[in-house]
């Protein structure tokens, strides 16, 4: 104790012992000090994944040195093809691609996130050159609504549940066709539970959309004001408080309900990569396109794998995993997209060859 100042164990070492209600009233107190801490916390996440936010730092913050560092360490796919050819010449290529924000533009409402007739060939076309996966954080119905390729994997909710292609479909004969895996069963129904909950919880607060992801939940701020942010995070926190199984993360606009358990995209990934046969396979060359924080987790495991690599979808610099980058999908080149979709792997594939030779006419 020195001038004046008492730390909060102190104080509590004097209340005597039975001054129960004052001890029960300051450890309140800490409490919702502690608590506005962590609210504080997650609004600063939540404006800083803002696009506003991201532009202004843009202006100020990322100089043209900084991006020019950036771009070197992350240089465009686009303008890599001879690398990358180079790189995955020889090796089965395994594709794997988020779809908000990479096969999609990131829109206000979720139930509209169409990908254009030009993108969805492109993805067939892929597919008939090598494996292909859908990785998404929706729900595999929802996101099969819009991709509607019935030959290719999906793997929703964050990857918790995995389905391989339709039975016929298949062009790759290490497919398994009855691959299906759920990790998190058993939490659909608690996934329902606070779904409802949720929104009842934040139906006062204009702007939120909540989703039922079946394996997670989602909660969308894009169209919530900032000034409502805080008032979000603790009717969703008072929420999860009654779930101690389950964890809230953040992605780009959006708050993500998941079990807690040692499951994430880069362990679909893995999953995926298993499944094929590639296990422990050095003849294998996977590639991941995505753009959100949770794409993170299979651009590491592509690093720490030592095969393959990732390519982040983002206009601006940003912390990541990834080797490569591209632009948003929704200023983007369509036609750079489709070619870099059709090259990547190598240009000694015919379909590939066929496909560049398509753009060139």
């Amino acid at each position: 104790m020195s001038n004046g100042v008492v730390s909060e164990t102190t104080r509590l070492s004097i209340i005597p012992n039975n001054s129960s209600s004052a001890q029960k009233t300051l450890l309140k107190n800490l409490e919702i000090i502690n608590g506005g801490q962590r609210v504080n916390a997650w609004v600063d996440s939540m404006r800083a994944s803002s696009p506003t936010h991201l532009k202004s730092l843009s202006s100020s913050v990322c100089s043209e040195k900084h991006l020019s560092s950036w771009i070197m360490r992350h240089p465009s796919a686009l303008e890599m093809f001879e690398k990358i050819t180079e790189a995955s010449g020889g090796k089965q290529i395994v594709m794997f691609l988020d779809y908000d924000g990479t096969l999609s533009p990131i829109v206000d409402d979720p139930d509209k996130a169409f990908m254009s007739s030009k993108m969805r060939r492109t993805v067939k076309k892929l597919a008939k050159c090598f494996p292909t996966a859908i990785v998404t954080g929706r729900c595999i119905d929802k996101v099969y609504n819009f991709v509607k390729l019935a030959e290719l994997y999906y793997a929703g909710s964050h990857g918790m549940d995995i389905k391989g292609p339709a039975k016929g479909f298949s062009r790759h004969k290490r497919v398994k066709q009855s691959l299906l895996y759920q990790p998190a069963s058993d939490y659909v129904l608690m996934i329902d539970e606070v779904y409802k909950q949720l929104l009842e919880k934040t139906k006062s607060t204009p702007g939120v959309i909540v989703e039922n992801q079946k394996f997670t939940a989602s909660v969308h701020f894009r169209c919530v004001e900032e000034k409502k942010w805080s008032e979000l995070v603790l009717q969703i926190r008072s929420v999860l408080e009654k779930y101690p199984t389950l964890k809230l993360s953040q992605g780009r606009k959006v708050f993500e309900i998941r079990p807690m358990i040692d499951w994430d995209k880069g362990k679909a990934l893995e999953f995926l990569l298993e499944s094929l046969g590639f296990g422990n396979s050095n003849n294998v060359f996977p590639v991941y396109i995505g753009d959100d924080r949770t794409d993170e987790d299979a651009f590491k495991m592509l690093r720490d794998r030592g095969e393959g690599f990732g390519i982040l979808v983002s206009k601006f610099p940003k912390d990541t995993d990834a080797s490569y980058s591209l632009q948003d999908p929704s200023e983007a080149s369509p036609h750079a997209r489709d070619e870099f979709l059709a090259t990547i792997g190598g240009v000694e594939t015919n379909a590939a060859k066929n496909m560049k030779g398509m753009y060139n006419k």
